[in-house]
């Protein structure tokens, strides 16, 4: 079983923040171990996505299911047969004009005893590494002089 939490206050408007997160097909960009990201059915405020998680040669494809609760939360969950449970969540409380909390969670229980080395070689570092992801971003899209984007990791 994988869990991560984690919770900040970010300098930006929570609806920048919100489009950031929701924009998956961009993750391959700026996101660790994110190889792929590709929607492929959208109905109104939900989309399934493939997505492929990489560290080297060992590579985990599998499709996810995102909620989005504009500028709230976004919940990305998965069936896919690999996990007993896939569960992210992501919630914006804005904290003025210019800046927002986020809280992000993610809970991912492999359904196979061999496929839990994955599950603790992919989906654990990048969920530590998730909210800075985003944060970099955020920034970098913004111009935010003295805040670099964070490195995309191989």
């Amino acid at each position: 079983m994988a869990t991560h939490r984690e919770s900040r206050a970010i300098a930006r408007p929570a609806e920048e923040i919100f489009d950031i997160v929701a924009d998956v097909e961009r993750y391959p960009e700026f996101v660790p171990l994110i190889r792929e990201a590709r929607i492929f059915n959208r109905v109104e405020d939900t989309y399934e996505t493939e997505q492929s998680l990489a560290l080297g040669l060992l590579t985990h494809r599998f499709r996810t299911r995102t909620e989005l609760v504009r500028p709230h939360g976004i919940t990305v969950v998965s069936d896919d047969q690999a996990f007993c449970r896939f569960d992210i969540r992501w919630q914006f409380a804005p904290l003025g004009e210019d800046s927002c909390h986020v809280d992000f969670t993610l809970d991912c229980e492999s359904r196979s005893f061999l496929l839990m080395p994955v599950i603790q070689l992919l989906v654990l570092p990048m969920a530590t590494s998730m909210v800075d992801a985003f944060e970099a971003r955020v920034h970098a899209l913004a111009g935010d002089a003295g805040r670099p984007e964070a490195p995309h990791e191989s």
